[in-house]
């Protein structure tokens, strides 16, 4: 990633915030499952776990507020609008339990997540959701930005947003009142981190979280040779160890491939596992320590994220850019960025998200321009024979 991944600071009133989950266990093994990748050494970590976090439900980048919270139209409105594409991921805020997840009068539908905090209950509202875009169910115990639903317009809405509200003392409790989700979003968040969807999916059932364990693992009910199902990546163009995992990595998302994930491993670190920049990026994807934070997970679910792990290093790195596909898919359907979808989502890798926004295509600098031409080339020499996706390496920066 190189210095390019330096979090960029956003609005002081719209601070975000990720969770940091951390499982016991480390240190080296042989795994006895036939479906478990290979791994290797990790190195002991002691980050704490992190509880009480508190993020934007939505993706960053995914929106603009279209109307704050106070008076509105002879009324008050309670909570705040945050106008996205439909469909757009939503991300509970904190964690807590579902008590509410259904038709609602003029939410359309809605989703109240309570959540047991230092000084009470605090309740956070999703509106305006789809019957379709209800992802949780009554009673459900979800993680901070972890996807329990998808922007909608249903019930008394114009256009597609998310209703937001937050309620200390509780939406569905005597004595609850609102408050302004902006404000409370700005004091009970991290400065400076970013708010992403959680790794893995939906947890509405105890069958769903058996699923979703086995699938965010190394360790699949599958064999490996399904689960590595992208045969793309051409034999022997990458050090062993990295092989199975690229392949799996690149399974995460449709518009990503082997090939791709193996010149950026080449680009960031030539596949030096220990590799440090003089800008601090670690390990073999070279993740700035703010943005592991964010985005690092444990491959194998068998100890805090790694980033001189192969497996930690190149499964993060597969999920983080299936994150800016997404965020740029987004935004090439509404027109916010011109140009092509592999070199915005490696724009956005190289510099960032909001800064390819904000220029509404490819980072003019010539790190990122560069880096956006070189990696699609570089792509061939580590494809298969036969037809291929579509890898193109023409120069970005088309506005």
């Amino acid at each position: 990633m190189s210095a390019g991944w330096v979090v960029v600071p956003v609005a002081a009133s719209v601070v975000l915030v990720v969770t940091v989950l951390v499982m016991m266990g480390s240190g080296d093994r042989t795994p006895t499952d036939p479906g478990c990748l290979p791994d290797l050494p990790r190195v002991n970590r002691t980050d704490p776990v992190a509880s009480g976090a508190v993020v934007v439900p939505l993706p960053q980048g995914s929106y603009t507020v279209s109307s704050p919270f106070g008076p509105r139209a002879g009324g008050f409105h309670r909570g705040v609008d945050l106008a996205a594409p439909q469909g757009t991921p939503i991300l509970a805020a904190t964690e807590g339990v579902v008590v509410a997840a259904g038709p609602a009068q003029g939410f359309g539908n809605w989703i109240v997540l309570d959540t047991q905090r230092p000084d009470g209950v605090t309740s956070t509202v999703y509106g305006h959701m789809f019957a379709d875009g209800v992802l949780v169910h009554v009673g459900d115990q979800v993680r901070a930005r972890q996807q329990i639903g998808k922007v909608g317009a249903a019930g008394e809405a114009t256009g597609a947003h998310l209703h937001f509200e937050v309620w200390p003392g509780g939406r569905l409790h005597s004595g609850g009142h609102a408050i302004d989700p902006l404000s409370w979003l700005a004091n009970s968040a991290t400065a400076g981190a970013q708010s992403t969807i959680e790794p893995a999916a939906v947890v509405s059932s105890r069958t769903a979280r058996r699923r979703n364990a086995l699938a965010s693992s190394g360790c699949d009910p599958t064999p490996v040779a399904n689960v590595s199902a992208d045969g793309s990546l051409r034999a022997g163009s990458v050090p062993p160890e990295y092989d199975p995992w690229i392949r799996k990595s690149a399974t995460q998302c449709p518009e990503l491939s082997a090939p791709i994930l193996a010149a950026e491993l080449k680009q960031e670190s030539g596949f030096n596992r220990w590799a440090r920049s003089p800008a601090g990026a670690l390990g073999p994807a070279q993740f700035m320590p703010g943005t592991w934070a964010m985005h690092g997970i444990s491959a194998e679910g068998n100890g805090p994220p790694d980033p001189f792990s192969i497996p930690d290093a190149v499964m993060s790195q597969g999920k983080y850019a299936c994150e800016l596909i997404s965020i740029m898919k987004h935004a090439l359907a509404d027109g916010r960025v011109h140009g092509d979808l592999t070199q915005l989502w490696l724009s956005a890798y190289n510099c960032g998200a909001a800064n390819t926004l904000a220029q509404g295509g490819v980072c003019q600098n010539s790190e990122t321009l560069a880096y956006v031409r070189n990696i699609p080339a570089m792509a061939a020499a580590f494809t298969a024979a036969g037809p291929q996706p579509d890898i193109r390496a023409e120069s970005g920066g088309t506005r």
